[in-house]
């Protein structure tokens, strides 16, 4: 049987820098591989040891103990001349990075890692389970910071589910001065952050 699952997350480039150095501590033969449509078709041009190396939003996290390159160069379909590598499969997870907000300066816009597995096959689980254990170590909690329709500002008691932060987007992200985390428009800070700590930011308040 076939599953899926996800972990939405904020990452600043110093936290992908730790998360790629630290999920290659655990596998070396784990690789990075950009998967922007363009026409570049040479495996060797697209995979990197870190995603801030290349400047692209689409990553696949590939384990190479799976896949050789050989075959990791022939997962890929071509429209309009450009390469689409695929992102998934048993050697792969979709690793879209989390970027600053393009309509609202000093925020950070959310990213996510994701996957499918089969539950029979052991060896791929571990291996996948490993990069998620690795990011909720990483990870810090965050929640909700909304505004009432009478203007009172909360910030909700539970962290939100399935939505974490790293390190050093926690440092520049937390509200204080409006540099909000950013989930589908909805403004996350870390846990822990009091309502009077947090200053509005004009763009994200709703008009009246």
């Amino acid at each position: 049987m076939e599953r899926m699952r996800d972990c939405q997350l904020f990452m600043t480039t110093k936290d992908e820098k730790m998360f790629c150095k630290t999920l290659r501590a655990c596998n070396p033969n784990i690789y990075f591989l950009d998967v922007k449509p363009s026409f570049e078709a040479c495996v060797n041009g697209r995979l990197v040891s870190d995603v801030t190396e290349l400047n692209s939003e689409f990553f696949s996290i590939v384990n190479l103990d799976l896949i050789s390159k050989e075959e990791l160069s022939k997962c890929y379909k071509i429209r309009n001349g450009y390469y689409h590598f695929f992102q998934l499969g048993r050697a792969q997870m979709q690793f879209l990075r989390s970027t600053p907000d393009t309509n609202v300066e000093g925020c950070l816009q959310h990213g996510r890692i994701a996957d499918s597995y089969e539950t029979d096959d052991k060896e791929e689980k571990e291996w996948k389970n490993k990069v998620y254990n690795i990011l909720k170590k990483l990870g810090q909690k965050v929640c909700w910071y909304y505004i009432l329709p009478d203007g009172t500002r909360e910030i909700s008691a539970k962290p939100q589910n399935n939505l974490i932060a790293l390190p050093d987007a926690i440092l520049n992200y937390d509200g204080k001065q409006g540099n909000f985390m950013i989930h589908n428009r909805a403004m996350f800070v870390p846990q822990g952050i009091s309502v009077n700590e947090v200053n509005d930011n004009p763009i994200l308040i709703p008009k009246e």
